[in-house]
């Protein structure tokens, strides 16, 4: 009998456990398997068509409710999306070959979450960069990033030890700040950054819990 091959859409990976409950369906629908690989498990799901230039958003979504039903039951690293192999085998001769890495982290990520923080300001309709000298763009640059930075402080003093630690990512846009906390720490971290109060012009939008993604400590993919 000749078992066909297909490409394969790879969600994540999680340890070993006697029992997953899998969403039924994932992306464009497609039963979501799992695969063993040494002490790992990876999760995918056939993949049959050309991924377009830009990810439509209902495979983000589908995606996303994927690793959120896994991660509810167990610690999971997600792949990046989208992340598409040649086949079931490919998928697991990579997680046994990392799979000390992965072991490792998920061990010692075991019943942590990730909290997101991102920090932007409200945009006030100030100038053009080319109506002002270079000097006073770059001053009001470095004033609105203190600005920032002052607001993740805040929500890093206020949630103390709960957090057990915190990564920091500067974009174009803004701050994101990374929190690593327990699972069981989740609420009354919530009610602590729920008290930071929000300066004028600027945003905060907290979002989670999510898988520690950021805090994974593994050599490039």
């Amino acid at each position: 009998m000749t078992i066909r091959q297909t490409s394969v859409l790879a969600y994540c990976i999680a340890e070993r456990k006697s029992r997953i409950d899998l969403p039924i369906r994932g992306v464009e629908g497609a039963p979501v398997r799992s695969i063993d690989a040494a002490a790992l498990c990876c999760f995918a799901s056939e993949f049959g068509t050309r991924m377009p230039d830009e990810p439509v958003p209902e495979m983000v979504k589908a995606f996303n409710q994927v690793l959120q039903r896994i991660f509810a039951q167990t610690v999971i690293i997600p792949f990046r999306f989208p992340t598409i192999v040649e086949s079931e085998d490919v998928l697991r001769q990579f997680a046994e070959s990392r799979s000390g890495e992965y072991a490792r982290a998920l061990n010692r990520l075991r019943n942590k979450v990730q909290m997101d923080i991102r920090i932007a300001l409200i945009s006030a309709g100030a100038p053009e960069p080319s109506r002002r000298s270079g000097k006073s763009y770059l001053e009001d640059r470095r004033r609105q990033y203190q600005k920032l930075q002052a607001m993740l402080t805040e929500f890093r003093n206020v949630s103390g030890l709960l957090a057990e630690n915190w990564i920091q990512r500067d974009t174009p846009s803004g701050i994101y700040g990374f929190a690593l906390l327990d699972r069981s720490s989740l609420p009354a971290f919530l009610e602590k950054i729920g008290r930071v109060l929000t300066p004028a012009g600027v945003s905060a939008r907290i979002t989670g819990p999510w898988p520690p993604s950021e805090f994974v400590e593994v050599a490039d993919e």
